[in-house]
């Protein structure tokens, strides 16, 4: 009784650093994207008038903010699965 209660406990542990993992590459990803984003803000407020600059400075500041916010919650579920 005690070797299947140890086997379906690691098991449960296996499966929830498994999720974690896959959290961690989706922050991951989410965080690459908005650095993405925040690069074309930045393209487009070079080029844009003084309207279009503050509009992509903002939007180029939004994206920054939540690249490094997926990119700690990646790092934290990474944390998380150890």
């Amino acid at each position: 009784m005690k070797k299947i209660l140890f086997a379906l406990a690691a098991s449960l542990t296996v499966l929830s650093a498994g999720a974690q993992i896959g959290k961690a590459a989706s922050e991951a990803t989410d965080a690459a994207q908005h650095k993405i984003d925040e690069k074309q803000a930045d393209s487009k407020a070079k080029k844009s008038g003084p309207v279009g600059k503050a509009v992509n400075n903002v939007k180029s500041g939004y994206h920054k903010n939540r690249a490094k916010s997926s990119a700690n919650k990646a790092k934290q579920s990474l944390k998380n699965a150890g």
